[in-house]
């Protein structure tokens, strides 16, 4: 008698941010053979939202951050916090984690995300009073700064962000919340960085501007001054001009932490980020990538819509079925009424409906995504 052996495919996730959490999600909820699914992440928490990053120096606790714990309390999933994996092994297929641990797997998924930029033509950017706006860490880190900081100057604290784009929309809103004044200064001719239309560029400075945020155009920063150890006290501008500072906030954007697949051997675009065909697969045939680290179609998308989709995408893959990826237009270049800026200055979040991303598929395990459509998202920047 023949009788079908059923062996439990063991899936890999590096990575622990929102996208990895879908993707987990999706995959337990609809997979109907047996696996077990390793999530390794680098910070010492459960996943969380990093959108709404924000609410937490508005009285929030990293707890409700949280994003939903029983996706990773399933019990095939094992997650392993505060550990990073260091090194692929495609030809053994397994993964080398910083406490020594060998994970082997049939499918890798890296979900690995990016990192927040400093400028580089700016001196001074590693000072005491320089912070950068990505992980619930650099927030904790920031407020207790200002506050110690706050205490020792007597007086509302000055704060400098230097770049733009959404996320730097959404510092401006960070530094509101604690009490410091803030001044923005572009880091480009664009300060959006891509991520707007001009004309919509122009219509979020008049929306910082009526919440009294001011937008320092005409001038670039070329240097930041400290007096003393206690931190940074101002900028050098490029017309030779000196504007006090208490708090410099790094807004320049991310780049896609692709440094596993590059010791690896897997493809990575010239620019960065992990190179992947309409089905999220890399070069290595058991590996794909999703999220911020993945390069699709000549770039890397910094929003989380794609990354939702991604992670659907793959997901269907892993069960077998098959799904593409599709983008219609230019991701990158998002106006006002889908992404409804006005939302960062109530709360640093939108719930919307993605309209640039989608995905079609012959649906394995019931897709979460019907063909043509995209998941609702709240979202407006990083993943």
């Amino acid at each position: 008698m023949n009788e079908a052996i059923l062996t439990t495919e063991e899936i890999v996730v590096v990575g622990a941010g929102m996208v990895a959490h879908r993707f987990v999600e999706s995959l337990i909820s609809r997979a109907e053979k047996p696996m077990h699914v390793t999530v390794i992440g680098d910070e010492g928490l459960h996943p969380y939202d990093r959108v709404g990053l924000t609410g937490f120096l508005r009285g929030g606790t990293p707890q409700g951050l949280e994003l939903d714990r029983s996706v990773f309390d399933d019990f095939r999933v094992r997650f392993l916090a505060d550990d990073r994996v260091l090194r692929i092994d495609t030809a053994g297929r397994t993964v080398t984690t910083r406490s020594r641990r060998v994970i082997r797997y049939d499918t890798l998924v890296l979900a690995t995300g990016s990192y927040a930029a400093t400028p580089e033509d700016i001196d001074g950017t590693d000072l005491v009073g320089c912070f950068v706006y990505r992980t619930l860490d650099d927030l904790e880190r920031l407020d207790r700064y200002a506050a110690a900081r706050g205490r020792v100057a007597g007086r509302p604290l000055r704060g400098a962000i230097i770049g733009g784009g959404l996320l730097g929309l959404d510092a401006a809103d960070a530094l509101v919340a604690m009490g410091i004044q803030p001044s923005v200064f572009p880091h480009s001719e664009h300060h959006t960085s891509r991520q707007l239309s001009p004309s919509d560029e122009r219509e979020v400075t008049a929306l910082m501007e009526a919440r009294g945020i001011e937008v320092r155009s005409g001038v670039r920063p070329t240097r930041i001054i400290t007096e003393s150890s206690a931190g940074v006290s101002a900028l050098e501008l490029d017309d030779g001009s000196i504007e006090p500072v208490d708090v410099v906030l790094f807004a320049v954007g991310v780049r896609p932490r692709d440094e596993l697949a590059r010791n690896a051997s897997i493809e990575v675009a010239p620019a960065g980020g992990i190179v992947i065909d309409e089905r999220c697969r890399t070069s290595e045939p058991h590996i794909l990538a999703i999220g911020e680290v993945a390069w699709f179609e000549g770039r890397c998308v910094g929003l989380l819509a794609p990354g939702l989709v991604m992670a659907e995408v793959a997901t269907t893959r892993v069960l077998g079925g098959d799904a593409i990826l599709r983008s219609n237009g230019d991701p990158s270049m998002l106006g006002l009424r889908s992404v409804r800026i006005a939302d960062v200055g109530e709360s640093g979040r939108a719930d919307r409906e993605a309209q640039e991303w989608n995905m079609s598929s012959s649906r394995a395990g019931g897709s979460g995504i019907t063909a043509g459509r995209t998941p609702r998202v709240r979202a407006l920047q990083a993943i």
